[in-house]
């Protein structure tokens, strides 16, 4: 097991403690600015419902049966509900801990973005917040040079993709090159080049091929100049070889 594949109770656990620690040196380096209406206080409710939510979720496995009506957010959750307010809670924990140099706590919620990703894709089946997604996904990539954690990523992606929602995977605003999307997609094939595993770059490969043909040539020509810079082994430079001369019918001189 990757260290992705966090246990529920582990994952809740991983959340609540780097919120505590990061809800703490928020307050205490804000303590001498006079009260204010913000956001703030309006996060730690989120927060607190968001936990209470996955606490209830991982005790009963289910949402709680809704036997009289009521209006309490955390017992209306759905699978919806429970996706994104997760991802949004932690995208928003991300970027205090960004805002006041945290940099452990950074690198622990792209771990943690990912975990609750893959849980929500193989609990839920509903991804539909993508954003802290891509950038986990980035920066926690950047920062790995073993290929089998590379590996172990790239199966984490193509989970988390199967379970974002069909109006996301339609791709309509096909003008907007930085849409989360096909960002995801393409990272997805990067990280599988760098899985050095030829099953792993074949499914990467065949699935942009499939939902972006039109900059598919692009990626593996790019992919193909590549092999040389890095010197990526030979079983690789043949799969990236392979769809280079699908997509690009290189002359031959």
């Amino acid at each position: 097991m990757s260290e992705l594949e966090l246990e529920p109770q582990s994952l809740s656990d991983a959340i609540g403690e780097v919120a505590d620690y990061i809800v703490k040196i928020r307050r205490k380096a804000f303590a001498e600015i006079p009260p204010q209406v913000d956001s703030t206080d309006q996060f730690d409710i989120e927060l607190d419902q968001f936990l209470t939510m996955l606490d209830l979720r991982i005790k009963g496995d289910q949402f709680p049966d809704q036997r009289e009506p009521t209006t309490n957010p955390v017992v209306n959750a759905d699978e919806k509900a429970m996706s994104d307010m997760g991802l949004q809670v932690i995208n928003t924990l991300s970027q205090w801990a960004q805002h006041l140099h945290l940099h452990d706590a950074t690198e622990d919620l792209e771990i943690i973005v990912l975990s609750y990703a893959l849980w929500c894709a193989r609990n839920l089946g509903y991804v539909a917040v993508l954003d802290p997604v891509v950038d986990a996904v980035s920066s926690y990539a950047n920062r790995q040079s073993d290929s089998h954690v590379m590996n172990a990523l790239s199966g984490t992606i193509n989970e988390i993709m199967d379970a974002v929602i069909p109006e996301i995977k339609a791709d309509k605003d096909k003008d907007d090159p930085n849409r989360p999307w096909r960002l995801l997609n393409f990272n997805y094939g990067i990280v599988a080049t760098r899985s050095l595993d030829p099953h792993v770059m074949e499914q990467a490969f065949d699935q942009l091929l499939q939902r972006f043909p039109e900059e598919a040539a692009v990626f593996f020509k790019e992919g193909a100049e590549q092999m040389d810079i890095v010197d990526y082994p030979d079983h690789v430079r043949s799969v990236m070889e392979k769809y280079y001369q699908t997509t690009n019918n290189p002359t031959l001189h």
